[in-house]
């Protein structure tokens, strides 16, 4: 008879990992982040969402267009940052339709995912998911939504998962070492994808 312990840990035991090793496939050893392998990376951060619960639906689906705009490009262009300097090149890197656009809130979303998933990791670890989260959207998305984005970002924040059962959907105790190597791995990419869109001016502050 399995434990039912292990039964009902073992569909979220496979969440962190698979992430974790697709990173070093989102680089090139040169240093360039790699459209479809980063793209692909960030497909399996979509089920983190599914962990944060319905509240949390929208967020997901505003992440998936954003990974899925930018695919529809990412054959053309193997390396992540040409897809936003051909819309440079063009002169349509303002469109809120377009890659440029896609690509920063797509870096945001999974800037605040991973300030989220490091506040529960830092010690000692006893800090609320509804703070961890406050905390996280304050600092990552806040400063770009305007009145009624935070009103509807607000709602969303007062219905998370508790602290425990989130942790639990990740694998249990043994999931903090996993979110420690995530954001270790994950957060030089978001930096270095932040500097490219800072230095080409496309770092939009307008609130949406």
């Amino acid at each position: 008879r399995l434990d039912p312990r292990h039964t009902r840990r073992h569909p979220s035991m496979s969440v962190l990992p698979p992430i974790i090793d697709s990173l070093p496939e989102a680089e090139s050893p040169d240093g360039d982040v790699l459209s479809e392998p980063f793209l692909a990376t960030c497909r399996l951060v979509l089920p983190v969402f599914d962990r944060l619960g319905v509240a949390f639906a929208p967020a997901k689906s505003d992440v998936s267009g954003n990974i899925e705009r930018l695919a529809k490009r990412a054959g053309a262009h193997p390396k992540l940052f040409d897809i936003c300097l051909e819309e440079v090149s063009a002169g349509t890197q303002a469109s809120n339709s377009g890659c440029c656009k896609g690509l920063l809130w797509l870096k945001r979303f999974l800037e605040f995912t991973m300030a989220l998933l490091r506040a529960l990791e830092e010690e000692p670890r006893t800090k609320a998911m509804k703070d961890c989260a406050t905390d996280a959207y304050a600092r990552c998305l806040k400063p770009y939504h305007g009145w009624i984005s935070s009103s509807a970002f607000s709602v969303v924040m007062s219905f998370p998962p508790s602290r425990r059962d989130f942790v639990n959907s990740l694998g249990g105790e043994g999931a903090y070492g996993d979110i420690g190597r995530l954001t270790a791995g994950f957060s030089p990419v978001l930096a270095k994808i932040h500097q490219f869109l800072v230095d080409n001016g496309l770092d939009d502050p307008t609130k949406v």
